[in-house]
């Protein structure tokens, strides 16, 4: 080829090139230029594992990018109130964010089956929805309504059925009681009665103490004991039916994660998922210790809801999730992905997990 007709092509070339950047594609940020990002959560350092997770997290993504990525994380209420979180980095305040789906279902309704909803499913049957079913595209979708790029950053796994002054033989139990319950769980204890209240982690103590509320649920005794939450209620119920496999999400601002190269959005897919195993088996290792503590040491009652309340609970939680369902066309596109997904791997946990369990004890 001759030397003017190589130029020539060459600029035709390079002007497509650029025209088409222009045009569509978003600006990439240079693969080896230092990056800074800001990031807020709804956790505080209280919250062990949660906030701890989260902090290594943003460890891990400095070292697997050899300090290309460097994330500064500020707790719930430091920059922004904890349920600012999904605002903040929406907007473009901060480029990313933590907390639970559920946190924002004032946002759409369809957020609480990404958290976790009243009988559905346990964490190990989340993540295989997540990871081999349609639940992690099912959440893509939703978030980027809201400008956002989610991925699943943790579980507690089954939770404790929450603290109570009193003892609950019965539904009839429930009347009258105020309760720092939220999602769609508030929505079915009210239907027996129940006024519910969502108040952060930090003021669940005092609002137990000065009798803002009489009952209580946050996660299980892990964090529990560390709130002193057995100092002002004696009662401690379990199964948590309420929340059997809560998700913790992660979130990025759309235009921040798209401008990073490739290397470094899969060095954030990584990291969620290497926390989202280690926060699950940190609940698995640390539950019992803790409950041990709070029953031997701190002398409190754990109680077992009647299987009466938990069969009438189950009823309208069934007919309160298909009532959310209805409320919005995407969320009942997830309710009946995660409804279908549900049964099953129920059909394999009942032949293998729950005939092992039922034999252990």
């Amino acid at each position: 080829m001759e030397r003017r007709t190589f130029l020539k092509t060459a600029g035709i070339t390079t002007a497509t090139a650029a025209a088409s950047l222009s045009i569509g594609a978003p600006a990439v940020i240079a693969s080896n230029k230092k990056i800074r990002w800001q990031a807020t959560s709804f956790w505080n350092p209280k919250v062990k594992i949660m906030f701890d997770g989260i902090k290594e997290f943003c460890e891990n993504v400095k070292v697997m990018s050899d300090g290309q990525l460097d994330i500064k994380l500020y707790g719930g209420g430091e920059l922004v109130p904890p349920f600012g979180a999904f605002d903040a980095v929406s907007n473009g305040t901060v480029q990313m964010g933590t907390g639970s789906p559920y946190f924002w279902a004032g946002k759409s309704t369809a957020f609480n089956w990404f958290g976790s909803i009243p009988f559905g499913m346990n964490a190990q049957s989340i993540n295989a929805w997540f990871y081999q079913g349609n639940g992690m595209n099912l959440m893509t979708e939703l978030y980027d309504q809201f400008n956002l790029v989610p991925r699943i950053i943790g579980n507690s796994g089954m939770q404790m059925g929450g603290w109570y002054r009193k003892k609950i033989n019965s539904l009839e139990d429930f009347k009258g009681l105020k309760m720092r319950i939220g999602s769609i769980a508030g929505k079915v204890l009210s239907k027996v009665g129940v006024t519910t209240v969502m108040v952060p982690p930090a003021e669940i103590f005092p609002s137990l103490e000065r009798g803002v509320v009489d009952a209580a649920e946050f996660v299980g005794p892990v964090h529990d004991i560390l709130l002193g939450l057995y100092k002002v209620a004696k009662y401690y119920y379990t199964p948590g039916w309420h929340e059997p496999g809560p998700v913790l999400d992660i979130f990025f601002n759309k235009e921040a994660y798209t401008k990073l190269p490739v290397h470094l959005q899969k060095i954030l897919d990584i990291a969620a998922a290497d926390i989202n195993v280690k926060t699950l088996a940190k609940f698995d290792a640390q539950s019992a210790i803790a409950l041990n503590t709070l029953v031997k040491d701190h002398g409190v009652d754990v109680q077992i809801y009647p299987d009466d309340i938990i069969k009438k609970l189950k009823t309208i939680s069934k007919e309160v999730v298909e009532e959310e369902a209805k409320k919005d066309p995407f969320a009942q596109k997830v309710h009946d992905d995660y409804k279908t997904f549900q049964a099953n791997t129920a059909i394999w946990g009942n032949m293998s997990e729950k005939v092992y369990w039922n034999t252990m004890a």
